[in-house]
């Protein structure tokens, strides 16, 4: 079965990311911060937040003066970002980490300078 509270949209990811910068925080701190961005409707950042609740990637509880609820993350981010990275590999690459460094070496998207970085690592 799979673990829904890693199956995050790109919108979604969003109000993730709100939270995991600044977390517990009401609806409306949420709107607020989120105004700024793409995601400008109330109405739609309350149902990307009940859908994170939904899969379990966010949780709800009522505030001290019960007016309005207090929403706080489940996961980390660096949970997500692990296993966003492993569903990428396997997607992408099927499962290879070497696929993918070779492909960033052949295309030169990595310097000199970061394959001594990821040679110092691995010998590390």
């Amino acid at each position: 079965m799979k673990n829904k509270k890693y199956e995050i949209t790109d919108a979604e990811l969003q109000v993730m990311n709100v939270l995991w910068k600044s977390e517990p925080l009401t609806l409306n701190e949420i709107v607020n911060q989120l105004s700024f961005k793409e995601i400008k409707n109330k109405s739609t950042i309350k149902t990307l937040l009940y859908r994170l609740v939904d899969k379990g990637s966010v949780k709800s509880s009522a505030s001290e003066n019960k007016k309005e609820n207090i929403f706080k993350t489940a996961i980390s981010q660096e949970q997500y970002l692990k296993k966003a990275n492993e569903n990428f590999l396997d997607k992408l690459y099927n499962g290879s980490t070497n696929k993918l460094l070779l492909n960033f070496v052949e295309d030169k998207k990595i310097t000199k300078k970061d394959l001594q970085e990821l040679i110092d690592l691995i010998e590390e």
